[in-house]
């Protein structure tokens, strides 16, 4: 999980960036979000297998949660629970682990605020 990974407010929106990465990305404010293993770990009793944990989010209303990986080595993601995309930006892999409970207006909006770089 990246320390580096600052969150700000945009437009009514929750922003998540991290400069040195060159990402950013606009999700909805009811997210609690995690940087860190130990932030994980109070949101999520369920240990993940995943790495180059860019950020974790998860919200209860509706229940669903997402990940963003950056140049991730491992890609044995667990498909049947959440939907796949990716996209490149200067160099670097990024990859959208969403929910597959998630409302598609709430995937949507998700995944175009990552992609539209």
């Amino acid at each position: 999980m990246s320390k580096k990974t600052e969150f700000g407010n945009e437009d009514g929106y929750v922003s998540v960036y991290n400069t040195n990465l060159n990402f950013k990305s606009l999700t909805f404010g009811d997210f609690k979000f995690a940087r860190t293993n130990k932030e994980y770990k109070k949101l999520n009793q369920v240990p993940t297998s995943l790495e180059n944990i860019l950020f974790y989010g998860k919200t209860t209303n509706p229940s669903y949660d997402y990940y963003v990986l950056v140049d991730p080595i491992e890609t044995n993601f667990d498909l049947e629970k959440y939907t796949l995309k990716t996209t490149k930006i200067d160099g670097h892999n990024f990859v959208l682990l969403i929910s597959k409970d998630a409302p598609f207006g709430d995937e949507k909006l998700i995944s175009e605020s990552i992609f539209r770089k």
